[in-house]
């Protein structure tokens, strides 16, 4: 189970993949957040942030990030700060708007606390608060 954020063109129209956006978010997410970890099946393309979870796929022309609800606490609010910053690099360099479908808002208007808030409850619903 994970807490997701999506990136996509509006409508139902699909995009090319963007390579160019991509080496970007590779680049600047190792900027932010250390050793990354690479996967290329195009069209498909990932990467992946060992220490925290934190995965953002470029699929198809369309893009994602997620993490897993393994945090609770200072440590989710460390991770999903992480996340959004990520986000935003996402959102800069694909030009794509971004939403998180658990709070129901775009990039733009997330509350970093209601996330965290997310988290902790998921943490009290498996027992790991």
């Amino acid at each position: 189970m994970s807490y997701d954020l999506n990136f996509g063109p509006d409508g139902d129209e699909p995009r090319p993949p963007d390579l160019a956006a991509w080496n970007n978010v590779v680049t600047q997410a190792r900027d932010l957040l250390g050793d990354v970890k690479i996967f290329e099946d195009p069209p498909n393309w990932d990467l992946e942030h060992e220490g925290t979870g934190i995965t953002v796929n470029h699929w198809e022309g369309a893009w994602g990030i997620s993490v897993p609800y393994w945090w609770h606490g200072d440590a989710a609010s460390r991770v999903v700060d992480l996340m959004y910053q990520v986000a935003r690099i996402v959102e800069r360099e694909s030009g794509l708007g971004g939403q998180d479908p658990q709070l129901g808002r775009p990039l733009a208007d997330v509350d970093t606390a209601a996330a965290v808030r997310m988290f902790d409850e998921v943490a009290v619903r498996y027992g790991r608060s």
